[in-house]
This record gives structure tokens, C-alpha cells and sequence, in this order.
């Protein structure tokens, strides 16, 4: 078996599931091996947990701020001017 980040697909209904990984588990797929049921699935107190994680504020890196930028439309972005020297 595979150890891969992704969810599978029993965690499709899973509040944790963030797409391409799992909030609370590092391999979501070893939760389910063998029939078991996954901690995370349907626990409202890691359920609670993962909301007070949601409103925490976060900070942009750079390439988010580039990206976020450039998808604006030309309309919404201002272009600074640099200022003229010797004038």
C-alpha cells in the first residue's frame, strides 16, 4: 500500500479533509486499513478544534501575495510610480 497524504475516499464527507491532505492525520489512508473507523471522522471535538484552526489569522508568503495580485483583474491592480529625481 501506498503511504500518500491524500484522503481516500471514505474521508470524502470528513470536515479534516482539506483535498489534497488531512488536517489531523499525516496518512489519512492508514486510518481506514482493515475496516476500522478513523478518529478524526465525525469526532465534534476535533471538529472544534479544526474551526478555532480555521478563525486563527493567517499570513500571506510572498508567492501567495504574487499570485493573488496578478489574479486581479487590471482594474483592481495600482501601479505605483516611481518618483522622478533631479526635478
Amino acid at each position: 500500500m501506498r503511504s500518500s497524504r491524500k484522503p481516500v475516499r471514505r474521508c470524502h464527507a470528513c470536515l479534516l479533509n482539506l483535498g489534497d491532505r488531512c488536517w489531523l492525520f499525516p496518512h489519512p489512508r492508514g486510518q481506514w486499513q482493515r475496516g476500522r473507523w478513523c478518529r478524526g471522522f465525525g469526532n465534534e471535538e476535533r471538529y472544534r478544534e479544526f474551526r478555532d484552526w480555521q478563525k486563527e489569522p493567517t499570513v500571506k508568503s510572498r508567492k501567495e501575495l504574487r499570485r493573488d495580485f496578478f489574479r486581479a483583474g487590471k482594474k483592481t491592480r495600482r501601479r505605483w510610480k516611481r518618483p522622478v529625481r533631479g526635478r
